[in-house]
């Protein structure tokens, strides 16, 4: 069960809108919130931080998008590993190709429960710009991903997980093509902000369609109307693998 953001400030999510000790109580607080009504899951603690920003200007480089530095990462890192926290690191490319930003998080998901997420909304080529046109990934692109992160997860002696963000159709092209990689746990997060109906509705039809291994779940506190309860998340089928609050 994972908060979202970026570790510097509020404008992502939840993560980064308090200190670092406020952060923790309010995420334990909200894992137990699960553990309250299923005593028997596991909920595991997860700070799901964004590492690389996508942007509405191009920046000095003009790839539309910019790094959390490496200092504040290797920060965050040590403290998640101090308090029994993993650690998701969240790709927004923009313009950027995406495996110039897998290089740069290649170290760090060397370690134990460091793990990847990629978001298709801001993959938006080499004439699009994030937040006006809507990014997009296909089948053959995920399964290169996936075959990068099922050698460092040789490497490193762990599976990995692989988080995608999805809201809208058109983000993900060609999904038969998606194959299993017996070290990459591919988790289908059904992302959008709603009402319960809508956001349910995203996750039926995710968890039906080809490249399903996982179920995740987002929740928006301050744009989800009326917010799911855990008991309404723990009811989805399958129930969700990764739960992540924004």
């Amino acid at each position: 069960m994972a908060f979202y953001g970026v570790p510097i400030g509020r404008g992502l999510g939840i993560l980064g809108a308090n200190e670092v000790t406020t952060t923790l109580k309010l995420l334990r607080e909200q894992a137990e919130a699960y553990r309250q009504v299923d005593p028997c899951v596991e909920v595991v603690p997860v700070f799901h931080t964004v590492v690389t920003i996508a942007d509405a200007h191009p920046g000095e480089d003009g790839d539309y998008s910019h790094r959390l530095s490496s200092e504040t990462l290797r920060w965050w890192l040590d403290t998640a590993a101090a308090q029994g926290v993993w650690v998701v690191l969240d790709i927004q490319p923009g313009r950027s190709p995406l495996t110039s930003e897998l290089g740069f998080v290649e170290p760090f998901l060397q370690e134990p429960n460091v793990h990847l997420a990629v978001d298709p909304e801001f993959i938006v080529g080499e004439d699009g710009i994030p937040g006006t046109n809507l990014g997009r990934i296909d089948g053959e692109t995920l399964n290169a991903v996936q075959a990068w992160l099922n050698g460092v997860a040789e490497r490193s002696g762990q599976h990995k997980i692989l988080i995608i963000h999805q809201f809208d159709n058109r983000m993900i092209e060609n999904k038969a093509a998606i194959q299993d990689y017996p070290l990459v746990d591919l988790v289908w997060d059904a992302d959008g902000y709603g009402g319960p109906g809508a956001k349910s509705g995203d996750y039926n039809q995710y968890r039906a369609e080809p490249g399903f291994e996982y179920g995740g779940f987002k929740l928006f506190y301050n744009l989800d109307t009326p917010l799911m309860t855990p008991a309404q998340v723990l009811a989805l089928e399958p129930r969700p693998a990764y739960v992540v609050y924004q």
